[in-house]
């Protein structure tokens, strides 16, 4: 991957062009995958970066599980916090009880003051200097966000909905377990092995099983938001619907201690009276949005389209998929 990142831009528009071609996916889609790879390669392979983090969210499962369809675009990236100097056990345990949800409060927020102290003083310096060889990638801290790190590479072709940079979104403040090694490749390897010297690598990912129910309580939370659902939140309802549509399905669902887990750690890192998180069991489980919000989510996900490599299923088979979802989560596994 190195020689075609240091190679002449005109190779490597021609490779994701052909490799675009042979695929039958747009070019920018091919081309911003190569860059997500290679730095996924720098993250998990480099002396200075690896052991550092998890994978997760919904690029792991186009790239690791290959279980959706679509382009993600942003790298989710779990930060393990005894880099921030915390401990896995002891007194300096951030799963310690706290003895209330204001000190519960307060830990969370000097965990996530100390990343973005992290991020900023020394991941940047680190990616930039492994990055140096390459002409044109420069990582830099996002304006709105201190936690996430834009990754801007030499782009040569366009698409509405995707953006000329990698996002980097990193935080302790998530769960490194169940978690397993996976080898991935880029798309343009697929299409030209025989371009690329070592085209496969391993990362760290967080398991689909886990991401099921991440993707079901944020749909659970959205289903009480007060207000409006927020732009390229449809993805979550896609995402949910393709992992309900394979396997993963009753893996998930035959374990709701992992259910447990996830809402337990929602409740303690992300709490929101709103999210109802309480109710996220089966019985009182919700995922199809109010009716109100219909409207936002059309648009959000027709929006999506140029993410997609196949076509994709409507809206409203989506909704009606995750509303069986529903029903069986809330009638089938009660007893469990």
């Amino acid at each position: 991957m190195d020689k075609i990142a240091a190679g002449p831009a005109s190779d490597r528009r021609d490779l994701f062009r052909e490799s675009a071609s042979r695929l039958g996916m747009n070019p920018a889609i091919v081309e911003k995958d190569f860059w997500v790879c290679w730095i996924l390669k720098r993250l998990f392979t480099e002396p200075a970066l690896k052991d550092q983090m998890v994978f997760k969210g919904g690029t792991s499962l186009s790239k690791v599980f290959g279980l959706i369809d679509r382009f993600s675009e942003d790298i989710d990236l779990v930060l393990d916090w005894r880099l921030l100097g915390y401990d896995q056990e002891g007194a300096n345990d951030p799963y310690q009880a706290t003895s209330s949800k204001t000190q519960q409060s307060r830990q969370n927020q000097e965990m996530n003051a100390r990343a973005v102290a992290y991020i900023r003083d020394t991941l940047i310096s680190q990616l930039n200097l492994l990055f140096a060889p390459i002409s044109g990638i420069v990582a830099r801290t996002d304006e709105d966000d201190p936690h996430t790190v834009n990754v801007f590479y030499p782009a040569a072709f366009e698409a509405g909905y995707i953006r000329p940079a990698v996002r980097l979104e990193i935080g302790p403040l998530a769960s490194w377990v169940p978690s397993s090694s996976h080898s991935i490749k880029a798309y343009a390897a697929q299409a030209f092995p025989g371009a690329f010297s070592n085209p496969d690598f391993e990362v760290i990912a967080i398991d689909a099983e886990r991401t099921f129910w991440e993707k079901a309580t944020i749909l659970h939370q959205e289903a009480h938001r007060p207000g409006a659902i927020p732009a390229r939140y449809s993805r979550h309802y896609y995402d949910l619907y393709k992992l309900s549509e394979s396997p993963i399905r009753s893996a998930a669902l035959s374990d709701l201690v992992l259910l447990k887990s996830v809402v337990e750690f929602k409740e303690r890192f992300y709490y929101s009276s709103w999210a109802r998180y309480d109710l996220a069991i089966p019985g009182s489980f919700r995922l199809s949005p109010p009716n109100s919000q219909l409207p936002t989510l059309e648009k959000d996900y027709r929006a999506m389209r140029d993410m997609f490599y196949r076509e994709p299923p409507t809206l409203g088979a989506i909704l009606a998929g995750l509303a069986a979802l529903e029903q069986e989560i809330n009638t089938e596994n009660q007893a469990g």
